[in-house]
């Protein structure tokens, strides 16, 4: 199964529907009722423990801004539903690189750590907010 189509299969299960964005912010790549999505995908059957998301792709982040984080754990994708605006969330690193802009970032380490947290960010503890 793709990460789209993973993600299409969870919001049918709520009756949420996934639509392409046509235009706005770049690097976002779908919507949900008022909520923007950006999809990221991580393996982490392979070597991959962290992706860097330029600021750039996201643009000023705002509340209706998520980062659908999609990890790949024995062959299944789990989705998690992050709010980068809240970088107190001990999964995500706000890398601002003040001489050089084009190189600032939004980092996200997934670990033995941080896997407990993310939970909280799953679909299903995630449902209520992507349905307001």
């Amino acid at each position: 199964m793709n990460i789209l189509d993973f993600i299409k299969s969870e919001l049918t299960n709520f009756d949420l529907v996934l639509t392409p964005k046509p235009n706005g912010r770049e690097g976002v790549d779908f919507i949900i009722g008022n909520f923007q999505l950006y999809l990221q995908p991580m393996n982490l059957d392979t070597t991959q423990r962290s992706i860097k998301i330029s600021k750039e792709a996201l643009g000023e982040l705002k509340d209706d801004l998520f980062v659908v984080l999609v990890l790949v754990i024995d062959n299944e994708p789990r989705g998690f539903y992050l709010d980068l605006t809240h970088s107190d969330n001990g999964i995500s690193i706000d890398n601002d690189v003040k001489l050089i802009p084009s190189l600032s970032n939004w980092e996200i380490k997934v670990s033995s750590n941080t896997i407990p947290k993310l939970v909280k960010y799953s679909f299903i503890n995630m449902i209520d907010k992507l349905k307001a």
